[in-house]
């Protein structure tokens, strides 16, 4: 319950901000963002909130991140996600760094890769989220984390929509920790409406992989 409450908060948080604040902003990467050391982003990291963008609100209920490092080009991570009518996938990640905080993500050929975010349970393709795919592969991603609370990505769909998605060191995160996480957002420019993961509201979802 604590979980829900910390997500209904930050909802109507976002939506009374919303108000104020002009949410039709071009979608643009900042210029000047914190490097992260990601050596020091330890254990694992399950994936929260997002813009319920056409990856995440079609098959992916939910992801979990572990084995985050950095490496000569940028940084690596080990994600599985989660599907509702598919076998969870997993895949390592490679992102090669363009300076502090921004990245370029490198399209991987492994089939979990390719299956994970386009690929419909019956073999077909979501073109829509093939559109979000191509917007993550074709441009920049700004990371934001704190190495303990919070792990932001977020990139410009090709519509020019902000796509974020945040993770958290637990499914159940705290009042502070989504705190941390909104203000730097804001501090960023990035308006948005989040939605909770469902893994959030069913964390024996997630369980099922240890």
């Amino acid at each position: 319950m604590l979980a829900l409450r910390n997500i209904l908060w930050i909802s109507l948080l976002m939506l009374a901000i919303g108000i104020e604040i002009n949410q039709a902003k071009k979608c643009k990467i900042p210029e000047n963002n914190e490097d992260i050391d990601w050596d020091k982003v330890k254990n694992d990291w399950y994936m929260v909130l997002h813009t319920n963008d056409e990856i995440m609100k079609k098959d992916v209920i939910g992801a979990k991140f572990q084995n985050i490092s950095n490496t000569n080009e940028g940084m690596r991570i080990v994600i599985t996600d989660l599907h509702e009518n598919s076998p969870p996938q997993t895949f390592t990640s490679h992102k090669t760094k363009r300076r502090d905080g921004v990245y370029y993500g490198k399209k991987s050929e492994e089939q979990a890769f390719l299956a994970s975010h386009t690929l419909t349970p019956d073999g077909g393709t979501n073109d829509k989220a093939k559109k979000i795919d191509d917007a993550l592969f074709n441009g920049d991603i700004l990371s934001l984390c704190d190495e303990k609370n919070f792990l932001v990505n977020a990139f410009c769909s090709l519509s020019d929509e902000w796509v974020v998605w945040v993770a958290f060191p637990t499914l159940n995160p705290t009042i502070h920790q989504i705190s941390l996480m909104w203000n730097k957002l804001i501090e960023k420019g990035i308006i948005v409406q989040l939605y909770p993961s469902k893994t959030v509201e069913n964390p024996e979802l997630m369980e099922s992989l240890k």
